[in-house]
């Protein structure tokens, strides 16, 4: 097996996660922490399969995995939001997040 392939996609990749998490490293940490939540959150929301007759589990088990990603980021959204609202980056930052995405108790979003 040849090694360098793997060690050239790391040295590629390396570059880009470092300005990810340099970019983040500015943020106070619940805010970070929020947005990286948030954004697995959003992958799956967009990501949701049509039925398959063949694989009638897949798309509860993609519900499932959503509303465990999601759960709670409404309520997070808006105590971030109050806790920046004197710093106008953080809230323009956190302004670009719908701010009701979770399905209430009753069912209906």
């Amino acid at each position: 097996m040849n090694a360098a392939p793997f060690f050239l996609l790391i040295a590629l990749t390396f570059p880009v996660m470092s300005n990810a998490a340099n970019t983040h490293s500015q943020l106070p940490a619940d805010v970070a922490v929020f947005i990286n939540d948030r954004a697995t959150c959003d992958t799956l929301r967009a990501d949701i399969p049509e039925p398959d007759p063949t694989d009638p589990d897949n798309l509860a088990q993609v519900i499932s995995a959503i509303n465990h990603a999601c759960r709670g980021t409404d309520e997070r959204l808006k105590q971030l939001k109050q806790k920046y609202s004197d710093d106008d980056s953080l809230t323009n930052r956190l302004s670009g997040y719908e701010p009701r995405i979770e399905a209430n108790e009753r069912g209906d979003n």
